[in-house]
């Protein structure tokens, strides 16, 4: 389903992201069969109510990220998890310009956990260091209970891309996959669509950023085909940043519907 929403043309954006779119082993002595799998890491220092940033070493390679989590949340509570794939070229400051900026307000008024990974080494995720994602995410599951067994997935511009990519490649691993804006990229990321047609999908796009506009309805229209669970939300005189999403306001009303 394809909509129009009107919005005022506002001209605020967020600076950074209108500029950056254009272990511990078991013990010797332990059997084999006592034996359990190795945490990628440690527990993250993760302050309730607040944003915050680390890194954990995933298959040898330290990813950077930025996450939020709920004012009353203790290590090992359940709770819906939003996997935050950010925007350009996904790097620590717009990492942490995102999850503050975008999604922390809304995510710990609902009592969501964001986390939003950065590229390792600029390596973007839909250029190869989304193979990193699925051992980062079972470090998550370490400290949080992922409600429903998986995580909501969103990205903005380059994110949008990630998480069709990521969702391509796992998708027994997504809940629900938000984009504001993205499309899938590549021939096998559009192909795997048809793997998705049980998650439900939200593409948001402004009405000014044309060749995006042309690429999520192509996905759309794919879609539909599908008979998947799929909305498309156009934004007359918004550009590839839009005020309207920005806030975290509408992703998050998307994403709460979804949580069963």
């Amino acid at each position: 389903m394809s909509l129009i929403r009107s919005t005022p043309v506002l001209f605020l954006a967020v600076a950074l992201l209108a500029a950056a779119c254009g272990a511990d082993g078991a013990d010797d002595g332990a059997d084999a069969a006592d034996a359990r799998p190795e945490p990628p890491a440690t527990e993250p220092v993760l302050p309730a109510g607040e944003v915050t940033e680390g890194t954990v070493e995933i298959d040898g390679v330290a990813i950077d990220y930025a996450a939020t989590v709920p004012a009353d949340f203790q290590t090992g509570d359940e709770a819906p998890v939003l996997l935050a794939f950010p925007p350009g070229g996904q790097d620590l400051g717009l990492t942490r310009s995102l999850v503050g900026g975008t999604y922390a307000t809304e995510a710990q008024r609902l009592g969501w956990v964001v986390i939003s990974p950065a590229a390792p080494d600029g390596v973007l995720f839909f250029d190869g260091s989304e193979e990193l994602i699925p051992g980062f995410l079972d470090w998550v599951e370490t400290w949080v209970g992922i409600e429903g067994g998986a995580p909501h997935v969103a990205g903005i511009s380059n994110g949008g891309i990630s998480s069709f990519r990521f969702a391509a490649l796992n998708p027994d691993r997504v809940q629900s996959v938000v984009v504001f804006p993205g499309f899938p990229r590549s021939d096998a990321d559009d192909a795997a669509l048809a793997e998705l047609t049980d998650v439900p999908i939200r593409l948001h796009v402004g009405g000014e950023d044309t060749a995006w506009v042309e690429r999520a309805q192509e996905a759309n229209t794919r879609l539909e085909e599908l008979d998947a669970d799929v909305e498309l939300v156009v934004y007359p005189g918004e550009g590839h940043v839009m005020n309207a999403t920005r806030d975290g306001t509408i992703i998050f009303e998307q994403l709460e519907s979804f949580r069963g």
